[in-house]
């Protein structure tokens, strides 16, 4: 990402313009699941055309595309973060230090969101920045997840089951 970022944009362009197609198909095909009601049918049938729609004019007009993964990376990263940072203040029973790391990933993703929602005119490079740190960072915590044989995750687990006992 960070050597060539045209080839990560143009991937998740990709990526995104398959969801859309894959979530339209979808959609249509539940007008032939029993039991749903006429309204939830219709409904499914309008969404489903829209993704297929909005699926090919990101294909045609990729510009919409990075538009449109701005800002959905920017509002997912925004709402991830306040999540991480509310599930760190709620269980309580989770060690202080993933406590801790949870916290600083949680502001680090609202810090990076809200800058891309402020500088669009810097989004895409902004964006490149953040797939390439989260890449980057990801690939670290599993190494070092390997290498000690504990990841935080587990630890989220545990601490979720102590506090639905």
């Amino acid at each position: 990402m960070l050597i060539y970022p045209d080839w990560g944009v143009a991937t998740l362009i990709v990526w995104l313009s398959f969801g859309l197609i894959f979530l339209g198909i979808r959609s249509i095909a539940l007008v032939g699941v029993k039991g749903l009601s006429n309204g939830s049918k219709v409904v499914s049938v309008i969404t489903g055309i829209l993704s297929l729609i909005l699926a090919f004019l990101v294909i045609i007009f990729p510009g919409y595309g990075v538009a449109t993964l701005i800002w959905f990376v920017a509002f997912g990263l925004l709402i991830y973060g306040i999540a991480m940072i509310v599930l760190a203040y709620v269980l309580k029973a989770t060690p202080g230090y993933t406590r801790g790391w949870m916290v600083a990933i949680g502001v680090l993703d609202v810090i990076l969101s809200v800058l891309v929602l402020l500088l669009p005119g810097a989004s895409l490079l902004t964006l490149v920045i953040i797939l390439a740190v989260v890449l980057l960072v990801s690939g670290v915590e599993m190494i070092v997840s390997g290498a000690i044989g504990r990841t935080w995750l587990g630890n989220l687990v545990e601490s979720i089951k102590k506090e639905i006992r």
